[in-house]
């Protein structure tokens, strides 16, 4: 982490020193709930929706705030591989790669078109190069016409014809290693559309087919030494839910540890990370603890140590000029 920018980023002192506080605090926590990341036998990842990251509109919320940056930053610095969801613009991401330092790289989609339903948001991993290196391949899963979302199939003479749908944004594959183990892994935004009806049905095929596509490969990733990651953002509804048994029923593992809540107010199931491998590649011992102290998975509450209940004077300003119902909306 490259805290001196702080120096340059926040002239007043009184706020220098505030954010200064507020990343100790944080430092502090994680500290206590992610293990460190000097071993080599361990590999530390992690997906993170960074909601709008550098939208260029942010219905109607703002621009991030500089110190965010460094709170960010912050977190990812502790993992070795980060999988990042909803980066729009490069501008504020690379602005935390600035603060997190040299030895971190990035790899990312262009923008998902917004006819598809994407939103114009990026996939993105990160990753620090003195644990893992990019083996040099990468792409986005196209599915071929028998596999198709919501298909449609007739027949023309002795043609079969088939309509359907692509994913709403296309999930991102790649390949990476860390010292000897060999991994790829696949990165998704499942489609939410609706909790009921045809939306909810097209949610859990895009589960499903993303989980089945990429678990074809398992046969030549065992062959190879490799084990499979899928992970992000699944808008899975709940644990007994099928949108999650469409995940686990193409063999993935998952970490009971993350079989809870993830996101701000607790309610939402939506991020998930998921296993296959060979137990010779992958030792694969599941915990449901939910401290990534105490398990081998675990959620990062970043919000207890930062932008907390009662820190709201602070930013009250702030919060006045992104509060819709202020505007009538």
């Amino acid at each position: 982490m490259q805290y001196y920018h702080l120096r340059y980023d926040f002239r007043n002192r009184e706020d220098r020193a505030r954010i200064i506080a507020n990343l100790k605090r944080l430092r502090a926590q994680l500290d206590k709930s992610v293990p460190a990341k000097d071993s080599d036998r361990t590999l530390l990842l992690a997906t993170w929706n960074i909601r709008d990251f550098d939208a260029t509109k942010r219905y109607g919320n703002g621009a991030r705030l500089k110190e965010s940056l460094f709170y960010i930053a912050e977190v990812i610095s502790r993992f070795d591989f980060v999988a990042v969801q909803e980066v729009n613009e490069l501008g504020e991401w690379k602005k935390v790669m600035r603060i997190l330092g040299d030895h971190w790289d990035y790899l990312c989609t262009d923008v998902t078109d917004y006819k598809l339903g994407g939103n114009g948001e990026r996939l993105l991993y990160a990753f620090d190069k003195r644990k893992v290196h990019f083996r040099n391949i990468a792409g986005e899963i196209v599915l071929p016409n028998d596999m198709l979302i919501s298909p449609v199939t007739a027949e023309l003479g002795d043609t079969k014809l088939y309509s359907g749908k692509q994913f709403r944004r296309t999930p991102f594959l790649a390949s990476f290693q860390s010292n000897w183990f060999k991994f790829d892994i696949c990165t998704v935004h499942i489609y939410y559309g609706a909790t009921s009806g045809d939306k909810l049905k097209q949610r859990i095929e895009e589960i499903n087919q993303v989980a089945k596509y990429f678990g074809r490969r398992a046969e030549a990733a065992e062959k190879d030494g490799k084990a499979l990651i899928l992970l992000g953002d699944f808008n899975i509804v709940h644990p007994d839910h099928e949108t999650m048994q469409a995940l686990k029923a193409e063999k993935f593992k998952i970490p009971r540890a993350l079989d809870r809540p993830s996101n701000l107010d607790k309610t939402k199931y939506y991020d998930q990370i998921a296993f296959r491998a060979n137990q010779r590649v992958l030792d694969f011992i599941d915990s449901p603890q939910p401290s990534l102290a105490s398990s081998n998975a675990g959620i990062v509450e970043l919000f207890e140590s930062v932008f907390r209940d009662e820190d709201f004077d602070q930013y009250e300003g702030n919060a006045s000029k992104t509060d819709r119902r202020q505007k009538g909306r």
